[in-house]
């Protein structure tokens, strides 16, 4: 009997971090290794369907051997051989889309003569990089769109870490409305064989519930998520981008809605708090 098993420190890896852990070959017989090997892979997938026919393309972030252990005898019972490497610094996070998907894994090999390798894998999750800092634009206008009988108001498009976002909104009096929904929408874009494709996904909701006495008046709502579980990035054949979507819900009809592009900053000191700062040192 010959087995092996493989471990990791931790979860979840950050790019450009470094991965270390250990593999276990167990036997209850010695025999001969000629080496132990990791296999490091990363690879971006899109794929759609074309009527009968599937269409996929491929992009390798990941296509490597490390070799852990040069060889030789490996007694009955356990043997431990530990491992590290560096994650290269531009990777894109694990991802799990419609029309796409980005994997990584980390497989132990044990190679012998004459006999089937004993092997194991993990999946290695890897997490999206913090964004930058996006400063504030001093002379900042608020979005405003309009769409039917909805109309919604945003005072930025930048959305801060441990800071819900700001809605406003307002809505023109008409029958069978049910109430306003504010969604963050995630979207994915990809590109497959020359074809450009996207899909959305929801990740909260809030409904509002609209009464006869507020119809044609503004009313502010603040929508709070946890951002950096959301995290936008870019790969070869993947982007994704979040999006705040107002959706006014009627009864037996369309439902008409707003969308507004989002950008997530990282954390930093805001213009606005460094003005209020200059402001008190003057003593105003």
């Amino acid at each position: 009997m010959r087995q092996v098993s493989i471990y990791s420190e931790k979860d979840q890896f950050k790019p450009g971090e470094d991965v270390s852990g250990h593999i276990v070959v167990s036997t209850d017989k010695t025999f001969t290794c000629n080496r132990i090997i990791l296999k490091l892979r990363g690879k971006e997938y899109t794929h759609y369907q074309a009527g009968k026919v599937h269409v996929s393309e491929t992009h390798d972030h990941l296509d490597y051997e490390i070799t852990i252990w040069e060889g030789g005898e490996i007694h009955s019972g356990e043997a431990r051989f530990d491992y590290g490497f560096k994650l290269p610094n531009e990777l894109p996070p694990t991802h799990n889309g419609f029309y796409g998907e980005i994997d990584y894994s980390v497989e132990a090999v044990v190679e012998v003569d004459r006999a089937n390798d004993p092997k194991s894998k993990f999946k290695l999750i890897v997490v999206g990089q913090s964004p930058s800092y996006i400063p504030e634009p001093l002379d900042r206008l608020p979005l405003r769109e309009e769409k039917e009988h909805i109309h919604a108001e945003i005072p930025t498009d930048i959305i801060r870490p441990k800071k819900g976002l700001v809605v406003k909104f307002l809505v023109k009096e008409r029958s069978r409305i049910k109430c306003v929904r504010l969604d963050i929408v995630k979207r994915e874009d990809i590109v497959c064989q020359g074809r450009n494709l996207d899909s959305k996904t929801g990740f909260s909701e809030k409904h509002i519930p609209i009464t006869f006495n507020e119809f044609d008046r503004w009313i502010e709502e603040s929508v709070h998520e946890d951002w950096s579980s959301i995290v936008p990035f870019e790969g070869k054949l993947i982007k994704t981008t979040l999006f705040l979507k107002v959706v006014l819900e009627l009864g037996l009809s369309f439902d008409p809605f707003i969308e507004f592009p989002l950008r997530l900053s990282g954390e930093g000191e805001k213009e606005e708090d460094l003005f209020d700062t200059i402001e008190m040192d003057l003593g105003w």
